[in-house]
């Protein structure tokens, strides 16, 4: 799929919501259904989905202030919600 930021649609949401109240899905939305759940979304565009953006994903220790880095798996809490259908990609976001 080439990848064209003129169909990633406009908000913080992978989805625009038509008149009808249905949404439209990004185009370079999906879900891996082989994927735990609330960590199987996946961005075609960034070609990356939650399970990789967690596993890279930096937090501040809020004792200290510090950037620390997530530890594997079964760290505390994700990050990304592309599960959801929160951008990750940062385009259009306005």
């Amino acid at each position: 799929m080439e990848k064209d930021t003129s169909k990633i649609p406009t908000g913080s949401y992978c989805y625009t919501r038509l008149k009808d109240g249905t949404i439209k899905a990004c185009p370079y939305w999906s879900l891996r259904m082989d994927k735990l759940k609330q960590e199987n979304g996946y961005c075609a565009y960034l070609e990356k989905g939650d399970w990789d953006i967690n596993l890279d994903a930096e937090l501040t220790d809020v004792k200290t202030g510090k950037r620390i880095k997530k530890q594997g798996e079964n760290a505390l809490f994700p990050i990304s919600l592309l599960w959801d259908m929160c951008k990750e990609c940062g385009i259009k976001e306005g």
